[in-house]
């Protein structure tokens, strides 16, 4: 590897770990609660977001092989950061929708982006190792945020979100010093208009993408379980912890040990290799289904925590061996803008689903987490369809 790969390499590290360290994380739902919004009104704004990353992902990702991974990357760090100076001061519904809006803008860039950038930084076979990594940074930093807050800022929201402003700077100065990548395909490091060749990769890439059922299949699969998982880590398991009667400290000591699960993705490659890839991605699936049920049957705040932890671990678990399954189904030179489409589709799910969720936790909050476990086993049933025939 050379330099400037690991450099790169090193800068894209330290990205995942600024950004991971959003400091107000164990009572983001809480925090919106306390401006007046309901959990209908959070996931509408959820939904919306989701809504402008599908109409964002794919000019994105052609924009990205236009001027280059390394700025597009370092672009969007710069809207990253300007939407959390905005969630700082939102004290309104209207706040916390614009703060979405330009988070949209800066997730769509990135999208695809960021691990295209990793997949030319790194040898293919260490591919998945390395995301395992670059996740568990973005985790790590989660933790250290969250233990300050439980520590420090426990009744302090408003504190809570100008740290986040701050690691979010260190993380757009970190971007400025990416590099272009050496000896990658010309067209996606230089100014110039798409070429030809790639004008058609695109085309070829869309036509491609709507005829393969086998794919849908599989980011079908991934977005139920995704999904899942980033309601009920995100917003449900707050409210559980709320309807089990845990202290704001109790919370935030469960919120870490449950951040603390995520660190463990650089283990995604041994458990893959040690189980089989189907099983191993089976039982990420099923177990995940189990813990959302038992979410939904208990008023216990230690077995809530552990069901908590557990969906978190396996997704953590999961997650890079997907990333991995998804550069596989690539077989286009866009690889940015093929990612990017790939994500449209699971955003697309996602806006579809994040409501229902929202609208259920409002009505009863056990049949949010009934719903989250319905949605595990229909992903795994995509996901085994999808696996028959690839084989």
């Amino acid at each position: 590897m050379n330099l400037t790969l690991n450099k790169n390499l090193c800068l894209m590290y330290g990205i995942s770990f600024f950004q991971g360290m959003v400091f107000y994380a164990p009572v983001a739902a809480l925090y919106r609660q306390a401006c007046g919004l309901n959990m209908l009104q959070i996931t509408l704004i959820e939904s919306i977001s989701l809504f402008l990353c599908i109409a964002l992902e794919f000019p994105w990702g052609i924009l990205a092989e236009k001027i280059g991974y390394s700025r597009t990357i370092a672009v969007c760090c710069g809207i990253y950061l300007l939407s959390k100076i905005v969630f700082w001061n939102a004290h309104s519904f209207t706040g916390f929708l614009t703060e979405r809006i330009l988070l949209s803008f800066s997730l769509a860039g990135l999208s695809g982006v960021d691990l295209s950038l990793l997949y030319f930084s790194v040898p293919k076979e260490q591919y998945q190792k390395v995301c395992g990594i670059y996740n568990s940074l973005g985790t790590g930093g989660l933790v250290v945020s969250s233990l300050v807050f439980t520590l420090f800022f426990q009744d302090h929201y408003r504190t809570a979100a100008l740290f986040t402003v701050l690691s979010y700077s260190a993380a757009f100065a970190a971007s400025l010093f990416l590099s272009p990548l050496p000896g990658h395909c010309r067209h996606t490091q230089t100014r110039g208009d798409l070429s030809s060749s790639q004008k058609a990769d695109v085309l070829l890439l869309l036509k491609t993408f709507l005829q393969n059922k086998r794919v849908l299949l599989f980011l079908t699969g991934t977005a139920l379980l995704s999904e899942m998982r980033q309601n009920v880590a995100v917003f449900l398991s707050q409210l559980q912890y709320t309807r089990c009667g845990s202290s704001p400290f109790l919370m935030g000591c469960f919120y870490i040990l449950a951040s603390l699960a995520g660190l463990f993705g650089f283990f995604s490659f041994a458990a893959t290799k040690k189980a089989g890839e189907f099983t191993f991605s089976s039982l990420c699936f099923l177990l995940s289904a189990l813990f959302c049920f038992l979410l939904g049957i208990t008023e216990n705040p230690f077995l809530s925590a552990a069901c908590v932890i557990g969906i978190q671990l396996l997704g953590t678990l999961a997650q890079p061996l997907f990333y991995r399954l998804q550069n596989e189904e690539i077989r286009v030179s866009c690889r940015a803008a093929a990612l990017s489409l790939q994500a449209v589709f699971l955003e697309c799910t996602g806006a579809a689903l994040s409501p229902a969720y929202g609208f259920l936790a409002d009505r009863y909050l056990p049949c949010a987490f009934f719903a989250g476990t319905i949605s595990c086993l229909a992903g795994w049933g995509f996901y085994v369809l999808w696996y028959k025939k690839r084989s």
